[in-house]
């Protein structure tokens, strides 16, 4: 009976003692790269297009409104040169 009561301690010790993990000496695991987000290149600003449509259209006009000077200028000089009718 001795023997039978020794086995039983030792048997509930062994079952209610709590095993200590043991250190993990592997190499964490790296996780998966995120996937690259896919950025639509074709896309455009709607108000930064319409300010570079501005610049653009400003710079027209300031081109066409030279030009329209010059030929006047042309104009007068023309005149100015024309020997006049008697």
């Amino acid at each position: 009976m001795k023997r039978l009561a020794l086995v039983a301690v030792v048997l509930v010790a062994a079952c209610s003692a709590k095993e200590t993990p043991k250190a993990d000496t592997a190499a964490p695991a790296m996780a998966p790269a995120p996937a690259p987000v896919a950025v639509d290149t074709t896309k455009k600003d709607s108000a930064s297009m319409a300010g570079m449509k501005m610049d653009t259209a400003k710079a027209k006009m300031d081109t066409s409104m030279k030009k329209m000077e010059e030929a006047k200028g042309a104009m007068k000089d023309a005149k100015a040169a024309a020997p006049k009718k008697p």
